[in-house]
């Protein structure tokens, strides 16, 4: 009688339960049992193949493995007859252990051959572990690598295993080659690069030590600019000798360029956040910094907007970036009609992969109606920012947390002269809970301090509401209102939101989510009025990003809020 995943052959002894659970991992299912004998010895001879490697990969090289097939009992009735059972009778033995481990090196050897082998995992008295011992070797070879040695190689190694004694002594054989030195770096490829600018982006300078890290890393880098299709980089063969003994090799930098010119557009439709569509211009590389130009407008029923962005990613330095942007717009929602034009500059210093600070300053001038009156507001801004963002995507994560804060000291010219702070503090984190769920959370806070709120432009102040905010209520709609009931803005801002994601098989997924979050006129939050909305969404998983489409509704609706909100966009709500 045939059973659906049966394991290729049954184990049995006395060994470890680790052991154990890890032979038959290995060893894994068959869709049935054995339809002949010749079919059982077989599959016994493969699973006993398979054991003897997985035995010596955990040490036990004397390990003593018995391949048998058990015959069923005979009998008269064909329909009861069993198949034969291939089974696995093994008796572990000790693991072995490393009584010696050397570095033999082809020829001289390097002046880092002591530092290669202290940086080895196996010592001698540890157990045997086949695996280890091949990771050794790499990590040998690596580690020449990134200490001068471009060439370096392993050759065939020598392992003696003694069953007397239950030792193994292991003896990599390791040709270190030529130890190297930068040189200068040569572009090649189809992409124009002003001359000076890989020497600015690489982590290395003429003439320091090779290491395969910082080669790797100025293609990453050349690559990370977004602005050209593919980037290697590798050694020149030719080698000048050097008077210590070293030798120098120029880098080939091979760059291709790809489109410096691309259009992009997006349609959105949402019941409250505006219904309409973005269209930018990209221009890239342009000048040979690796720059990027881009033009954009939106045209949506709320909005109205032009700007511009030049983006340098490697401002003078490699770990530097600097954005500089302006725009105009036409504001036309619940809570701001209206018109501003503004500017700003962003330094960013990148600390490392994960953290980045930056500072800078703006100019906006704004004129919106408020209480029935148009306010103009003239404004200077600085700008200090941090942010710590760990995600494994941008417009998809399943994994990470994303902290974002930011301080903003700002002086009205205007109508309603004075001096405010605007804090706020962002984060989301996400995780994945098994293969098809992912859970994700965000919240955020925020204060305007300083002089008194008239002086605080409309367009600063805190509102909330909205497919990125409180889903299921109006865009900007959350916020303290005047004495004629129209949205004034606030001084303070809390929000939460909480999204279970699921994505099968298929490029459809779905979400179930919750969101809540409170404004008020005083300056910190007290989590008064709190307003939260809750909805289900769906999700289509295209190569670059979901399509998103959720539909929410709010819990402690208000008299005027409708029961039912809509939101179509591309990336995840947060």
């Amino acid at each position: 009688m045939a059973h659906a995943n049966e394991p290729l052959a049954a184990i049995e002894g006395e060994m470890p339960k680790d052991l154990k659970t890890l032979l038959t991992e290995v060893l894994g299912k068959v869709e049935s049992s054995p339809r002949s004998l010749a079919q059982a010895r077989r599959r016994v001879m493969k699973a006993k193949e398979s054991a003897t490697s997985v035995m010596r990969s955990q040490g036990y090289y004397g390990a003593d493995i018995d391949a048998r097939v058990i015959e069923p009992p005979v009998s008269a009735d064909l329909s009861k007859r069993r198949a034969h059972r291939p089974v696995l009778v093994i008796s572990p033995g000790p693991q072995f252990k490393v009584s010696s481990i050397d570095i033999i090196f082809e020829g001289d050897a390097p002046d880092i051959s002591q530092d290669a082998l202290d940086r080895l995992t196996l010592k001698p008295g540890d157990i045997a572990l086949a695996a280890v011992v091949v990771a050794d070797e790499l990590q040998t070879v690596n580690y020449l690598n990134a200490h001068g040695f471009p060439d370096a190689s392993a050759e065939k190694r020598a392992v003696i295993v003694d069953h007397e004694t239950k030792t193994m002594s292991v003896a990599y054989k390791i040709n270190a080659g030529q130890k190297t030195r930068f040189g200068e770096i040569k572009q090649t490829g189809t992409a124009y690069i002003v001359k000076s600018w890989p020497r600015m982006v690489a982590p290395f300078k003429p003439g320091d030590e090779f290491d395969i890290r910082e080669i790797n890393a100025l293609a990453s880098r050349v690559i990370g600019t977004g602005v050209f299709d593919g980037a290697t980089a590798i050694l020149s063969e030719d080698a000048t000798p050097n008077d210590d003994g070293t030798v120098t090799r120029d880098v080939i930098l091979n760059v291709e360029q790809g489109a410096i010119n691309t259009i992009n557009g997006e349609i959105g439709f949402s019941t409250t956040d505006g219904t309409g569509v973005d269209v930018s211009y990209e221009r890239r590389n342009f000048i040979g910094y690796a720059q990027t130009l881009t033009l954009s407008s939106s045209l949506k029923t709320n909005q109205i907007r032009f700007g511009v962005d030049y983006n340098i990613p490697f401002a003078w330095r490699a770990d530097r970036e600097l954005d500089l942007n302006a725009e105009v717009a036409r504001e036309d929602t619940e809570a701001l009609s209206g018109e501003r034009i503004g500017a700003n500059g962003l330094m960013t210093q990148k600390t490392s992969k994960k953290f980045r600070v930056s500072a800078g300053f703006g100019l906006e001038a704004s004129r919106f109606r408020e209480s029935g009156e148009d306010v103009t507001s003239y404004l200077i801004d600085g700008i200090g920012r941090a942010v710590y963002d760990s995600r494994n995507s941008l417009f998809d994560p399943e994994l990470g947390y994303l902290l974002e804060a930011e301080l903003m000291p700002t002086y009205n010219f205007g109508d309603e002269a004075g001096y405010f702070t605007t804090a706020t503090l962002d984060g989301s984190t996400y995780r994945r809970i098994s293969d098809k769920f992912v859970v994700a959370g965000r919240m955020k806070i925020g204060s305007i301090i300083g002089s008194d709120f008239d002086s605080i432009a409309l367009n600063r102040r805190f509102f909330a509401g909205g497919g990125g905010s409180v889903r299921g209520f109006e865009y900007q709609t959350i916020s303290p209102v005047d004495g004629d009931g129209e949205l004034i803005g606030g001084r303070s801002i809390s929000e939460v939101g909480a999204e279970l994601r699921y994505k099968g098989d298929s490029p459809i997924g779905f979400a179930a989510f919750v969101d809540a979050g409170s404004v008020t006129e005083k300056e910190f939050p007290d989590f008064s009025d709190i307003r939260a909305g809750a909805g289900i969404g769906v999700r289509y998983y295209t190569s670059f990003a979901p399509l998103r489409v959720d539909i929410a509704t709010p819990i402690n609706k208000r008299p005027g809020d409708s029961a039912i909100q809509l939101y179509i966009s591309i990336g995840q709500s947060f």
